[in-house]
């Protein structure tokens, strides 16, 4: 990375516009900048921090609203911002740290070796991101579902984030679900697990055959169930188990990369239960129609319409 562009990072930094990984390689460098002597400032006067603020301000283009805290981590970022125009550049040797993105498009699902021999299998329509430097910090990213199967590490906890929960494991293998809009689930096949809830500010142990299932402004159901179900799609297997019309729903179109519509939302409150393992799409909306007595219309290759069927 060229000084420049983390120039324009540190400014993204102060504004708080950073994604996960380039906050973490903002934090990683200025601690790496600490650890190799360069010092930041802030250990200044009033005056003298007053003065540097205007400076950031300008720097940022952002409005002064008050006088941030002495140790503010927005304060060190941005200071380093006006360092960094009178110094060297580090970058070469302190930002080799860099993130690294997998991504599983729709219809697709990928394994994941972590450099600490942890393995992630990644969902369709996921992603996971996570520092090069993995073995350190032992913490990622989540969007979507995966499956962790993670090397015991006692003095390396391993941290998995999404935008609702924390999970914090030592060593075991476990399953999160959590795509947007829809319901977060933690289950463990292994092991234990600890799940922080950042919007009850709740922490949950789980143990194996133990599912939470937690959806943002209500409480958090921990309830029990077969462990192998939890992660099938691993085994190429569909599971369905007493779930609405409208969730089976989203499960299929990651899984085939299609777009499923209902003639009526009523529809999408049915429950269905079922097990399709490397079944072909017509197979499963077939079973689906012959058991709720559903007509389903291919309008187009990758557009599916479920209606009512027609009374004779």
């Amino acid at each position: 990375m060229q000084k420049d562009e983390f120039i324009q990072l540190a400014k993204k930094y102060a504004q708080n516009k950073c994604s996960w990984g380039e906050q973490q390689a903002v934090e990683e460098f200025f601690k790496k900048l600490q650890d190799n002597g360069q010092v930041i400032p802030y250990t200044f006067t009033d005056e003298k921090r007053n003065f540097l603020l205007k400076k950031i301000n300008a720097k940022i283009g952002k409005p002064k609203k008050r006088i941030l805290p002495l140790y503010s981590t927005a304060l060190k970022i941005a200071a380093i911002v006006l360092i960094l125009i009178g110094i060297p550049f580090l970058g070469n040797s302190l930002l080799k740290n860099e993130n690294i993105s997998v991504v599983a498009v729709k219809g697709e699902k990928k394994t994941i070796h972590l450099p600490d021999g942890s393995l992630v299998f990644l969902n369709s329509n996921s992603s996971i991101s996570y520092l090069k430097d993995f073995k350190n910090s032992r913490e990622l990213q989540l969007t979507g579902e995966a499956y962790f199967e993670v090397v015991k590490n006692p003095e390396k906890p391993f941290l998995v984030k999404t935008d609702k929960i924390t999970t914090r494991v030592l060593g075991t293998s476990f399953n999160i679900e959590a795509y947007k809009n829809s319901r977060t689930k933690v289950s463990v096949n292994s092991g234990k697990v600890e799940v922080d809830i950042k919007e009850i500010s709740k922490k949950i142990v789980l143990t194996k055959n133990q599912q939470l299932s937690f959806i943002a402004g209500s409480q958090a159901v921990l309830s029990k169930g077969n462990s192998e179900d939890f992660n099938a799609w691993t085994r190429n297997t569909i599971v369905l188990n007493n779930i609405s019309l409208g969730d089976a729903a989203k499960i299929l179109e990651n899984w085939y990369d299609i777009k499923i519509n209902f003639s009526n939302k009523k529809l999408k409150e049915m429950t269905i239960s079922g097990k399709f393992k490397d079944e072909k799409l017509s197979n499963v909306l077939k079973s689906i129609a012959i058991v709720k007595e559903l007509e389903i219309d291919f309008l187009t290759k990758n557009q599916i319409l479920i209606r009512e069927k027609q009374k004779k």
